[in-house]
């Protein structure tokens, strides 16, 4: 379980925002077991969920994310489509190879 144990404005550094972007906080999760986790979030955000600091965080982020998902599946793929690839480079280097022996042998 995660809880909210600090929220900051982030730190927009010597640039401005752009015209109409939204207002960022910096917030500061902590985990039960003491591990924590910073990233920014729209302030709007937060106060549309009503979270404060102390407030435990409305999502799961130690389950895998829809992204995380769909990157580890389109790797297995890559994967798959690599190692076919370089199957049929073999065979097609084998054949290559024969018909040149047979070139070679008339």
């Amino acid at each position: 379980m995660w809880f909210v144990s600090r929220i900051a404005e982030a730190d927009y550094g010597c640039e401005e925002r752009m015209p109409g972007e939204p207002l960022m906080a910096l917030v500061t999760l902590e985990s039960d077991d003491g591990r924590e986790c910073q990233f920014e979030v729209s302030e709007d955000w937060l106060m549309d969920q009503g979270i404060d600091e102390g407030d435990e965080w409305p999502e799961d982020i130690d389950g895998p994310d829809e992204d995380s998902e769909k990157a580890k599946i389109m790797s297995a793929w890559m994967d798959n489509y690599m190692d076919a690839l370089r199957e049929m480079d073999e065979e097609f280097s084998e054949e290559h190879h024969e018909a040149e022996r047979k070139k070679a042998i008339s």
